[in-house]
Order: structure tokens, then C-alpha cells, then sequence
């Protein structure tokens, strides 16, 4: 431990001693940079940079490695796309949005990838990427992207570059300084280069050893403290960061250029360097040190320094962005201003149609030799016609519209037409290069002028025109390389293209282009650009044949926004091409005070590009600006904000490529309180006791509550504070006279005005406790259950004294049907209140006794305890009580209690049905049963003759009549309701479940076949309904007495007659959670049996009718199984099963036939036999079918069951038990699902 202590003392010592010696003071780097991990890499030659959360790390075969911060590889960048190289020796990495860029010495270029996927996307700089003459790289060694610019350290040159973000040659970064200072601000190998937010630029200079820093422009500004030996350079959001190879240590400057720490020594140990090999900062502080000595990066985390302030931002450096080459060989170019460009073909006797980057068409014009073409804003088009000495206007077909001009140098005459546009207001002019003058003349053609003015006698060679936004006229003059302005009036603006020594900055110029406040010329391979006062502001463009490389372009047009598009005869292709602007700062920011908030405005720009404006707010006027919204108005209001406090804002412009320019000066504004608005009115209520004031809630947003005051003689008085909009003030006096106000307070502690309100008590002439009847229902004796659970009524108590009232208790009670009287109580009811008690009844049997309607006095008590004694108040309203069977179609779920399938007569009905067709088990056929049963029985249709339902179920509150089935079974007859009721209670005690179905004016029902709807929603043309996923069978039971047949005919055709139509389905089953079936009492008279054989020989075929069809219904998909495959086994075993249950043996016992001819071993098939013999009472084939399907599937405990019951049946008990007993041995559980059966078998002897 101790030698371990004293090397890390040493390397500390030594640490301190290289940044003394350095002049670098005596801080303790390691106090501000904490190592974090050594990440290796083998065989790395340099560390290039970060970005997306990757290292760009320099291998020594010369490839690019990208890794994640853990160290594992996450892609490679290519070295080369297909033969041609593009990697040799990769110096430095720049990311900026979706692009990697790396500058590479070998190759001398700049690559670009795609960061996501490492995807090569071109190269720029160099012979390989079209680049050619004085603009090539030479051995570049640095770069950096800072708002759409590429800037590189082109070392061989000694200068820096400047391209477009993907490749367009933009200019060479003119250097400056102070007289004198030539040595101090000139690069003589620059190696390194970055760019901070506020656009400075920082050069490491490998010739001088130091690190430069220059303004936006190019102005020198410093160097940073001289240091030992910087090898590389990274500026990160919180200051510089360089690595000196001399004391081998990071150190950090603030922007102030200040060093603020170092840290970092010459050693073998974690955090200690062999060799520095790059530099790399990301987000956070996290630095990276390449050591290629040691194959490994080293990452620390550092102490933060102060940022750049983001605000002020001042307009940056505007770039341009390559979109597009369009191969066509043309001459000038015109847009339509929507999406067609119209360009003048190579041989001139035509137009190209240009649309979406494509040539989408031509227009011959072979008589004519074209010179120059435009569009004006109706969208036709003005062409020169240089051998006609013309000019013509064509529609968009080319068709010949208007033409003027001749041969000539007179008035209206031409002898070399160049140039043609037209203004806003429709007048056309032309330039002349012969007779050295520009024409105008009106849209239809006639002569108005030549161009006068100042500068008009100057012209020489005018070849070029074009109109900005505000109609002012620029001619371009070839031989003059000038352009010479003029305003919408035809003024003279001047003439510019000259320095101030009076050379021109034109050197060989053809065409220009007036857009977005600019004057674009092409000029010798390149587009200078003016201001529209002459202001050389930029160029862009080089010769060669990559992006944004001309070879003799010949003519330039707007694309709309900041679109360019360039014509270059040389190299046979359009280029497309975007100016990347940085705007200029809004202009007059104002702003002012609203009630938590600030509303800005400012001028609106008239730039196209400008997408949207950024708004900032500091609480201080000299920083610590942040966003706050974006609008695309010139316009914006900011909400929310503290009241009584200054905030200051400051606006910005983005364009529609997501960059900001300069941001405006700083405004302020101060908040204002919000002072709540007085009432409009306040509503009083009096009683002898109190007064109850209201009013309209107030907007809820900086509400606070509501203020009460009570004059007192002539002041006021607050007595209360509340958040609801009303008041009570009780204990007052009778017939007194009162004033109040009432005032808002919101949550900024202002107040609004109060508003008066006078209010009398009443005079003191109710009982103390007021009983009030809200609603008493009419008693409907057959679901007098309901009343328990939801009442009969409530009332409303109301204390009218100036006291409390405790321990209120409200009884109810309908005297001979109620054994006792229902009790609610309420804990207090305080003076002035009025609250509301349900009132329950619990009604005994004898009210289903009740033979007629009646009206019944009830009795309703409330009392109340006072100075301990009870004090009572009654009430005796009238109650309506109904007999058992009426009704009112307000609430038509009340039917189901006239739905009693546990009623006895229904029950014996339905056994009765069962027992004679015992072998039936489908739901239809057994409906059917019942049906026509009832029809030999001799039960008719018969219409209430008082309120037939198709009158009364129209009215609500008309009290119908309807009987019960047991009533509707002893008369033999009933209305349609009455009907529907009977034939549902009876096939619910089958089991069967039924709906009743109501369409106006009449009422049938339907019941469930339990046969699941298939797919295609079939239902036997409409003779079935689907209703929750399964068939449903209509039947219109007032055809009691027809054939089940004709009445389910009807029943369906009325169903799908109405089911669109005011159709409505009960679900008596959920109607009986409410209202339940009658209990009704015991019965005493008895039916007579019907048989089978009436049943039959009243209606012979409706039984086979039915069972074919049901039949038909259930075997349909099997049917079409053994359509599409005849020996699908299961199909035809499914069939046998379902004739069998719907009693057609005969055809069953075919279809099981059918299944052991195809499988003579199918246990199921034999089974199924043996269950169809024993139907028959054929038991000793049934014991043979049974048998052998034991020997089949002798694991079956089932089978043997059945064989034990039908040894049983010819009492072989002997037999029988010893089946029994093989079942309970396969299957113990058999002994418990069959306990009679076993009970009988297994005791026998």
C-alpha cells in the first residue's frame, strides 16, 4: 500500500508540475475530471470525434469504426463504393442532423454517411467528386457543420473551406486582422477546426502551435494562452477543450478564453496517457482521449463551465443545400409559379415541360429560333422569337396567342431580342442586345416606351432581366458585367457590380434572378449574389460536375421559396438547388400587459422561406432566454404567467429547414392582476328563519371565493366566505327587513365591486315541520315485491322553524296490506332546509286477494324530538292499488310478471306435452306439441272487447287488463297478450327459453331452437330469426287452434315485416330481475289429458312438418360436409346423432350404418345403435350394439354403463352387475353419476 501511495503522489506532483511550468496555474485537474472507463480498441489509430451517441474511431487499415460507449462495434463506415476510394486516411469526424462527415487526407475529401445506418451518401472536395481548379482540398485534416455550413481545415492550402451541408462549393473563408497582424491571423497549416454557438471559429494551427479564434466573418479575434504542444481541439457546449501533447493533460477553457482546469499526465496507469490521439466531447461533460499507444479511449466526466448565452443570436452564415440534377440539355428557364418549369430546348426551336424533377413534355415551335422565355402570373407564357425578331404569348399547349414586333432598331422593333419579362401589372419588356436598349410595351402587344432615366443611355449589351417582389426591374449588362436597377415607376436605382475602385466583380456574367430581397447573377461558374442596393453578400458554386458544380451554366430561375434552378449546357443537366437563409431579426417587437399574460407583436416578414417564429422569455433582460412557444403568425400571447412580475422576450425566424437567424432586441412587459367582474344579479328566497341568496357562478379561472357582507346601520359587515354561488344566512327574524352584498375575490387578492340586495323574511304562518308529497305511484298488486326494493313515492320535509331538528323518523303504511309500517329516518334536518325520504313498502299476500281496483287512504307520519319530547305531523294522501292484473305499457317490462312458468297448471301442461312425445328432444318439435295440443284442447283467439292492445299498448298511462295463464288455461282463451303470456310461461317450464316480440299495435313472441346461427346467417328464407347468435322461431299465437305450421308462417312474416320498423324484443329473463313472476295461490282445478293420438289426428302432418324441417336446419353444415367429402366419418356420425334427438330413428340408424360400413370398428356408430334400439324396446340388439362396442373401446366406462342397462332391461342382473362393476373399475366416479343404478345392481345378489 504504501509504494502504491507514493507512485500516485509522484504522478500528481507531476501533473501540477507541467501545467506550472505551462503557466497554466495550480489547479488540481483530478478535482475536476472524474475517470470513468477505459474503453479499447485495437489496432486505433486516431479518435475522429462523437455523435448520435457514438465514437468515430480511425483505424490503422484506415477504415472508420463506430462504436457505443461501452466500446461494442455498432457499424463500419465504408472505405470504399465500389471501385472507387474513399478512405485512406480519415482525419476527423463531424455529425450534424442525419449525416456523418469525415475528412479524409488521402483521399482529400469529405465522405458523407448516413448516421443511422452508415450508408455512403457522397463525397465533396476533391478531382473524384467533380471538383476541379482552384477550390480542391489539399491533405484537409479538419472539419466542422455549424448551421447548414461544412468548414474545413484545407492544410495543404493553408486556408478554409466552406461548403453547403452536402457538398455545394460555397466560398473560401476571406481571413482579417488589424494592420500588422498578418502572422497572427494567417493559418500556415491549419489542423483542427470548430465551431461554437455564437458562429466564432476556432483553428488549431499545427505551423504555430497555438489555437486561433476568428469571428463569423473571418475577423481574427485571438489565440488561446499559449500552451506546450496542442495536438487536437473540441469545442463543446461549455467551453474549449485542447489536448497538449506537452504536458500531455486536457485542458479546459471558458469562453472568456480563460483556462479554467486541466487534467490528465504522461504514464502507463488508468487516466494517464502514452500518446494523445484524438479528442472527442459529448452532451454532458462526457470527454473522450484516444491514446493510440495504448489500443484504448479513455472517458471522463468533467465539472461544467458556464455556456454561451443562446441570446442574442445574431444572423448566421446562409449555406445552400443540393436537392436535385435533372439531366436536360436546355437553354433558359422560366416557372410557372406552381409546378412546371418551361426551358427553351438545346436546338430552340421548342420548350421543355419540367414537373417533379422530370422532363414531362415539349412544345414544338419549328418556325421559330427561341432566344428567351417567361411566364407571367396568369400563367401564360412569353417567348423571343430571335428569327421571326419577335415576341409571342402562348397558352400552356404552345398554342400562338399574341405576337408583336419585327425586324428593326425603330419603335416596337428588334434585331436581338435576349431577354424578356413581365411586370405585376401586365406590361412586358424586352431586352434588345443589338440595339442596345430594353422596349415596353402593354400586354396586348402595343409600344408604350423605351426604358428611360439615368441610367437608360449606359446600356450596352443587355442580355438578362428579372422582376423582384416588389416590381423593381434589374438588367443584367454583359458587356458592361453591371446590372442596372429600376423601380416600379421606372426610376432609376442605380447601377451595381462595381467595388469601390470601380472593378468589376463580374467576370463573365449571363443570366439573373431576383428573389427573396437578392439579385442572383451566374457569373464564370459560379452565383454571386447582390443585395437589391448592391451589396456583394456571397457566392456560391465552382466548376466542375459534382453537386453544385457548373460547366458553363447558362441560365438561373426561382423554384418558389429559397428554390433555385440552374441550366449547364456543359455538363447537359438542370441542377436543383435550395439557399439555406438564416433571417434577419424581426422587427418592432412590442409588447403588452393583459391579465396574466403578455401579448407580442411584431412586423411580419415578407420572406417565403420563413416557416414559423420562435418566441423566448427571460425573468432577466441579459439572459437565461428559453423557448416558449412558436407561431407561425407574426404574433403570440403568452399565458399563465405571475402577475406584477417583468418578464422579456425576444423573437427569432425559422425557415421551413429548420434555421433560425437572428433573434429581435429585447422587449418587456409587466403582467397585470385580474380584478374579478361584479355580479349581474343575485336571486334571494326567503322563509320566516333565513334567507337563501344566489347567483351566477363566476368564471372559475383565478376565482378565489365569494364574499358576503350584512349592512349594520350604514356600514357593512362580512359574514361569511364561500366557493359555491349561493348563501343561507339563517336565525333571522319574521317579517324583517335585510340587506346584503356580495362581491368576488379572486385568487390574486383583488376584488370586485359589491353588489346590494334587499330581502324581507315571511311572515311565520307554516307548521314546523312540513310534509310535502313529491311523488305517490299507483300500486300494481302483481309485482308488489318492487315496492320494497324501489319505493312507492318520495316526499319532502321542510323545517320552517329557526331551529335544528334531531332524530326525525317517517313511517308509511297502507292499511289490511301492510302487516307493519316502513321507517326512514334523518339525523338532523337544520332550519330552512327541505330534504327529500323515499318511502318503501312492504306489502303482505293478501293484496293479491284484491278483486277490484281501489283507492287507498295511506297514512304518513313524521316526528321529530324536541326538548326531549316527540313532536308528530301526518299526512293522509290517496293511493291508487290495481288488481293482479292490471298494467300500464309505461314500463312494458312489467309484463314478465304475468310470465309464470313455476305456475302448476303450466307445469303439468308441460309434462304432460313431454311425457307423450318422450322421445323428442328438439326444441321445435316440442313447441309444436304444446301448440297444437292446445288447439285440440280447443283454446281460441278472442280480443278484449275494453282495451284490445293495439290500443291500449300505444297509451302509457292506460291501466290494460291481462290475465294470468292458469286464467288464460281455465277460460280457453285470451287476447293476444293473454296468449303470448300463456304459450311463453308454458314453454319456460319446458325449458325452452322464449322473447316476447312487440311491433305496433300488436304483440307475439318468439322461442329458442338452441341451434346455432352459422355464419352466412342462414335462416330457411326468413322461417327463422337470429337473435343472439342463435335460430329463433316467430309464432303468432293468436292462430291458437291452426296447425303450428301456419302460426309460425306468421309469426315470421310479421317479424321480418316490422324489423326495421319500430320491432322490439323483451327479454323476460331480464325483466324478472325487476318484476317477477306472480305467486300466485295454490290451484284447484284440474285439466283433462290430451293425447298423442287427438293431437295427431287433428293435425296429421304438423309434426313431420316440423321435424323435417328442424331436422334440415340442424344437419345443414354436415350436410354440406358430405356434400364437399362423402366419407367424412364425424359428418356422418353428427347427422345420426341430431335425427336421432329429433326423433326421425329410422333415418339416424342409417346415417350410423353409413359410419360403419366406412369404419367397421367406430365404437360411437355402434353406441348410438344400441341407444336407438333401447328407444325401441329392442333390447337384445341393443345388447349386441352395445357389446361390440366394448370389445371396440374397452377403456370406455360409458359404454359399459349402457350395456348394464340394457342387460337390466330383460333382468339379466347378473349381466347387468358385472358391467356395472367393469364401468366402476375403468371409472370409479360412475358409482356416483349413476347412484340408482348402481345402488339397484351392486346389491344384488
Amino acid at each position: 500500500m504504501r509504494n502504491i501511495f507514493i507512485v500516485i503522489s509522484l504522478l500528481l506532483v507531476t501533473s501540477g508540475a507541467c501545467a506550472a511550468d505551462a503557466g497554466m496555474g495550480s489547479t488540481n485537474g483530478f478535482s475536476k475530471a472524474d475517470f470513468r472507463s477505459e474503453i479499447a480498441s485495437a489496432r486505433m489509430l486516431k479518435l475522429l470525434g462523437v455523435g448520435g451517441g457514438n465514437l468515430y474511431i480511425a483505424k490503422q487499415d484506415g477504415s472508420v469504426e463506430v462504436v457505443d460507449k461501452e466500446g461494442k462495434a455498432v457499424l463500419t463506415l465504408a472505405a470504399k463504393s465500389g471501385a472507387a476510394e474513399l478512405l485512406k486516411h480519415p482525419e476527423a469526424v463531424a455529425v450534424s442532423g442525419e449525416t456523418v462527415y469525415v475528412v479524409d487526407s488521402g483521399t482529400e475529401q469529405v465522405v458523407m454517411y448516413a448516421l443511422a445506418s452508415g450508408k455512403y451518401q457522397g463525397s465533396f472536395g476533391s478531382k473524384a467528386s467533380g471538383l476541379v481548379g482552384d477550390f480542391l482540398l489539399d491533405e484537409p485534416q479538419g472539419i466542422a457543420v455549424h448551421e447548414g455550413v461544412v468548414y474545413v481545415a484545407d492544410t495543404g492550402n493553408e486556408r478554409i473551406q466552406l461548403f453547403g451541408i452536402n457538398g455545394v462549393f460555397l466560398t473560401t473563408l476571406a481571413l482579417s486582422g488589424s494592420a500588422g497582424m498578418e502572422k497572427e491571423y494567417k493559418l500556415g497549416e491549419p489542423a483542427d477546426i470548430a465551431v461554437d454557438t455564437e458562429g466564432r471559429i476556432y483553428v488549431r494551427d499545427e505551423d504555430t502551435k497555438t489555437v486561433k479564434v476568428y469571428g463569423p466573418n473571418g475577423a481574427y479575434l485571438r489565440a488561446l494562452p499559449k500552451t506546450g504542444k496542442p495536438v487536437a481541439l473540441y469545442v463543446a457546449e461549455d467551453g474549449i477543450y485542447v489536448a497538449d501533447e506537452g504536458s500531455f493533460a486536457i485542458l479546459k477553457y471558458d469562453f472568456d478564453f480563460n483556462l479554467a482546469y486541466s487534467f490528465g499526465s504522461n504514464g502507463e496507469g488508468k487516466a494517464q496517457f502514452k500518446s494523445l490521439s484524438g479528442l472527442a466531447v459529448d452532451k454532458a461533460q462526457q470527454v473522450y482521449v484516444g491514446d493510440s499507444k495504448k489500443s484504448l479511449i479513455d472517458a471522463f466526466v468533467v465539472e461544467a463551465g458556464k455556456a454561451l448565452e443562446p441570446l442574442p443570436k445574431a444572423a448566421g452564415r446562409a449555406s445552400v443545400k443540393w436537392l436535385e440534377s435533372i439531366p436536360a440539355e436546355v437553354e433558359q428557364l422560366a416557372w410557372d409559379g406552381k409546378e412546371t418549369f418551361y426551358a427553351v430546348s438545346k436546338d430552340k426551336k421548342g420548350l421543355q415541360m419540367i414537373r417533379k424533377g422530370a422532363v414531362a413534355g415539349s412544345i414544338k415551335l419549328d418556325d421559330m429560333q427561341l432566344s428567351a422565355v417567361t411566364v407571367d402570373k396568369t400563367g401564360a407564357i412569353w417567348v423571343l422569337d430571335s428569327q421571326g425578331r419577335r415576341a409571342v404569348k402562348l397558352d400552356e399547349s404552345g398554342k400562338v396567342l399574341l405576337t408583336f414586333g419585327s425586324s428593326g432598331s425603330g419603335a416596337g422593333q428588334f434585331r436581338d431580342p435576349a431577354a424578356i419579362a413581365v411586370s405585376t401589372s401586365g406590361m412586358v419588356f424586352v431586352a434588345d442586345r443589338s440595339n442596345h436598349n430594353v422596349q415596353i410595351f402593354r400586354g396586348d402587344g402595343v409600344f408604350l416606351n423605351a426604358l428611360n432615366g439615368e441610367n437608360s443611355g449606359k446600356l450596352s449589351t443587355p442580355v438578362s432581366m428579372a422582376f423582384d417582389q416588389r416590381d423593381n426591374l434589374y438588367i443584367l449588362d454583359e458587356s458592361r458585367k453591371t446590372i442596372l436597377a429600376y423601380s416600379s415607376g421606372g426610376q432609376s436605382l442605380g447601377e451595381f457590380g462595381r467595388n469601390k475602385e470601380g472593378v468589376s466583380l463580374l467576370s463573365d456574367p449571363v443570366a439573373l434572378l431576383a428573389a427573396n430581397d437578392e439579385v442572383l447573377v451566374l457569373d464564370n461558374n459560379q452565383v454571386k449574389v447582390f443585395s437589391p442596393k448592391g451589396q456583394l453578400l456571397r457566392s456560391f458554386g465552382a466548376k466542375g460536375s459534382g453537386v453544385g458544380g457548373f460547366n458553363e451554366p447558362v441560365a438561373i430561375a426561382h423554384g418558389g421559396g429559397s428554390n433555385l434552378l440552374i441550366s449547364d449546357r456543359g455538363n447537359k443537366r438542370i441542377q436543383a438547388l435550395a439557399t439555406l437563409y438564416k433571417p434577419e431579426a424581426p422587427q418592432q417587437l412590442t409588447a403588452q400587459s393583459r391579465v396574466h399574460s403578455i401579448e407580442l407583436h411584431w412586423a411580419q416578414a415578407s420572406s417565403p422561406f420563413i416557416k414559423q417564429y420562435r418566441i423566448y422569455r427571460s425573468k432577466s433582460e441579459s439572459g437565461g432566454f428559453v423557448q416558449v412557444g412558436t407561431n407561425a403568425a407574426n404574433q403570440f400571447v403568452d399565458t399563465e404567467l405571475d402577475a406584477d412580475v417583468r418578464y422579456y422576450y425576444r423573437v427569432g425566424s425559422e425557415t421551413h429547414f429548420g434555421y433560425e437567424g437572428a433573434t429581435s432586441a429585447v422587449v418587456s412587459g409587466v403582467p397585470s392582476k385580474y380584478v374579478p367582474p361584479a355580479l349581474t344579479a343575485i336571486q334571494v328566497e326567503t322563509t320566516p328563519w333565513q334567507v337563501k341568496m344566489s347567483w351566477t357562478a363566476a368564471d372559475t379561472k383565478y376565482f378565489g371565493a365569494y364574499r358576503i357582507y350584512q349592512k349594520e346601520g350604514e356600514a357593512y359587515t362580512k359574514i361569511g366566505e364561500v366557493t359555491q354561488p349561493e348563501f343561507i344566512k339563517d336565525a333571522l327574524l319574521p317579517e324583517t327587513k335585510y340587506t346584503y352584498s356580495v362581491s368576488i375575490f379572486s385568487s390574486d387578492g383583488t376584488e370586485s365591486e359589491k353588489v346590494s340586495v334587499e330581502a324581507i323574511t315571511q311572515v311565520f304562518n307554516r307548521p314546523p315541520l312540513e310534509i310535502d308529497v313529491v311523488q305517490l305511484r299507483d300500486v300494481f298488486s302483481n309485482s308488489y315485491k318492487i315496492y320494497e326494493r324501489d319505493g312507492i313515492g318520495r316526499i319532502k320535509l321542510t323545517n320552517n322553524t329557526n331551529k335544528s331538528m334531531e332524530r326525525l323518523k317517517v313511517t308509511f303504511q297502507l292499511k289490511d296490506f301492510m302487516d307493519f309500517p316502513t321507517e326512514a329516518k334523518l339525523d338532523k334536518l337544520l332550519p330552512g332546509q327541505s330534504e327529500e325520504v323515499a318511502l318503501k313498502a312492504v306489502f303482505n299476500n293478501s293484496i293479491l286477494t284484491l278483486t277490484e281496483d281501489s283507492s287507498v287512504q295511506a297514512l304518513i307520519e313524521a316526528s321529530y324530538f324536541e326538548n326531549g319530547k316527540r313532536v308528530t305531523f301526518n299526512k293522509n294522501p290517496t293511493v291508487n292499488v290495481y288488481d293482479k292484473h292490471r298494467l300500464t305499457w309505461d314500463e312494458r317490462g312489467r309484463f314478465a310478471t304475468f310470465v309464470t312458468p313455476k305456475d302448476t297448471p303450466l307445469i303439468n301442461l308441460g309434462r304432460s306435452v313431454a311425457t307423450q312425445f318422450k322421445e323428442t328432444k328438439d326444441e321445435a318439435q316440442l313447441a309444436a306439441a304444446l301448440f297444437d295440443m292446445l288447439g285440440v284442447y280447443g283454446m281460441t283467439y278472442i280480443q278484449d272487447p275494453s282495451n284490445p292492445y293495439q290500443v291500449s299498448s300505444g297509451k302509457v298511462n292506460t291501466v290494460d287488463y291481462i290475465q294470468f295463464p292458469r286464467e288464460t288455461l281455465e277460460r280457453k282463451s285470451g287476447d293476444c297478450d293473454d296468449l303470448v303470456a300463456f304459450y311463453s310461461s308454458a314453454l319456460e317450464g319446458m325449458g325452452i327459453s322464449t322473447r316476447v316480440v312487440e311491433v305496433p299495435g300488436h304483440m307475439f313472441m318468439m322461442f329458442s331452437t338452441g341451434i346455432a346461427a352459422d355464419d352466412d346467417s342462414y335462416t330457411m328464407d326468413n322461417m327463422y330469426v337470429i337473435h343472439e347468435d342463435q335460430l329463433w322461431i316467430p309464432v303468432e299465437t293468436t292462430l291458437v287452434g291452426n296447425a303450428f305450421i301456419k302460426a309460425w308462417e306468421k309469426g315470421a312474416a310479421a317479424y321480418y315485416k316490422w324489423k326495421d320498423k319500430g320491432l322490439t324484443v323483451l327479454d323476460v329473463h331480464a325483466e324478472w330481475e325487476i318484476y317477477k313472476p306472480a305467486s300466485l295461490p295454490a290451484a284447484t282445478a284440474k285439466q283433462s289429458e290430451i293425447s298423442r293420438a287427438e293431437i295427431e289426428k287433428k293435425f296429421p302432418s304438423d309434426h313431420m312438418s316440423v321435424l323435417k324441417i328442424s331436422s334440415q336446419t340442424k344437419t345443414r353444415r354436415y350436410l354440406n360436409a358430405l356434400k364437399k367429402n362423402p366419407a367424412d366419418v364425424e359428418a356422418q356420425l353428427q347427422m345420426g346423432i341430431i335425427l336421432a334427438k329429433a326423433g326421425d330413428r329410422k333415418e339416424a340408424m342409417k346415417y350410423f350404418d353409413k359410419v360403419l360400413t366406412l369404419q367397421p370398428k367406430n365404437a360411437a356408430a355402434m353406441n348410438n345403435r344400441g341407444n336407438i334400439f333401447m328407444i325401441e324396446d329392442k333390447h337384445a340388439e341393443a345388447q349386441k350394439a352395445y357389446l361390440a362396442a366394448t370389445q371396440i373401446t374397452p377403456k370406455d366406462a360409458h359404454l359399459w354403463v349402457n350395456l348394464a342397462r340394457a342387460y337390466k332391461a330383460t333382468n339379466d342382473t347378473k349381466k347387468a352387475k358385472a358391467a356395472f362393476i367393469k364401468a366402476q373399475g375403468i371409472d370409479p366416479a360412475v358409482k356416483e353419476q349413476h347412484r340408482a343404478l348402481a345402488l339397484e345392481l351392486l346389491n344384488a345378489l
